[in-house]
């Protein structure tokens, strides 16, 4: 039996052959929110409950310490600290002025700040400070190595300084004792120059026990036994030289004197002891009396 033309079937459904699970509903949003992709609604309910959170912080100030204890946790605290270099410096001091806390992020430490507070202390020439991911602290010191013994004026105390002139330590020890000793305003700044002039000369040198600048222009040596040794302002290298010979030969450093002047260019010129002096006046006058004797008994 044929089926009337014509007739047209409805279904309530959707058409015939769609599967139920494929079947949009009628009551899904149009519009904005209908482009949305799919968990933008959960996206931005975590959003906004971060800005509160961040709000919050802010308004009471802590925002650092919530970021440091977040990092923190997440695997970047501070764990480990290499410090290489030291070995005048206590490994404790360093340590405090590093001013690292308990539960500190690597992230968030202030390794310029530290580097600043490290430059502070006396025997630090250089330093740097390096962040090791995850935990590790890294510093690496360059310390000043002491050059001399100075003291500013004769009745100040000695203190230790480097070859730049810096003050390393006002604590002295027997080990410093071999330094050469500077006196004088600027002699720290000098101390290169006075050390190349008697390294020329060892022998002179072994007896120099200290060396005043004057007039930040030249030097006046003292020897261990007293005498003091004038140099000129110019040519001083062949002065000591030539003092150095003339020492070897006659034993003039070992003598009754108190004041060698080699300021003069042709001639050096010695002071004696006021015992020297005497006795020589003595000799003097012993002499003058006997040709005076002489010469009436003619």
């Amino acid at each position: 039996m044929a089926k009337p033309a014509g007739r047209k079937r409805f279904f309530l459904f959707g058409r015939r052959g769609v599967s139920r699970l494929r079947r949009k509903p009628v009551w899904r949003p149009a519009g904005l929110l209908a482009a949305l992709p799919r968990g933008a609604g959960v996206a931005m309910s975590v959003a906004y409950l971060l800005a509160w959170g961040a709000y919050g912080m802010v308004l009471s100030d802590r925002t650092g310490e919530v970021l440091n204890d977040t990092t923190a946790e997440l695997g970047f605290r501070v764990s480990a600290v290499r410090i290489t270099g030291q070995r005048e410096i206590d490994e404790a001091d360093v340590l405090d002025t590093l001013s690292i806390h308990s539960g500190q992020s690597l992230f968030f430490y202030d390794a310029a700040a530290a580097r600043e507070r490290l430059q502070s202390i006396p025997w630090v020439k250089d330093v740097s400070v390096m962040k090791l991911y995850p935990g590790t602290l890294r510093v690496i010191i360059e310390e000043r190595v002491p050059a001399a013994l100075w003291q500013p004026t004769i009745d100040a105390p000695v203190v230790v300084i480097d070859s730049a002139g810096k003050v390393i330590t006002d604590r002295l020890e027997t080990r410093y004792s071999r330094l050469p000793r500077v006196v004088g305003e600027g002699a720290q700044l000098k101390v290169a120059e006075i050390t190349s002039l008697l390294d020329d000369v060892p022998d002179l040198q072994k007896k120099v026990r200290a060396s005043m600048l004057v007039s930040d222009r030249r030097w006046d040596l003292f020897l261990d036994n007293g005498v003091q040794v004038m140099l000129p302002e110019v040519n001083a290298q062949k002065a000591v030289t030539e003092l150095q010979e003339t020492d070897k030969e006659s034993g003039l450093l070992d003598r009754d004197i108190t004041v060698v002047d080699l300021r003069l260019p042709d001639r050096l010129v010695v002071r004696l002891s006021d015992e020297a002096r005497k006795a020589r006046d003595e000799l003097v006058a012993a002499r003058n009396k006997a040709l005076k004797k002489r010469e009436q008994g003619a």
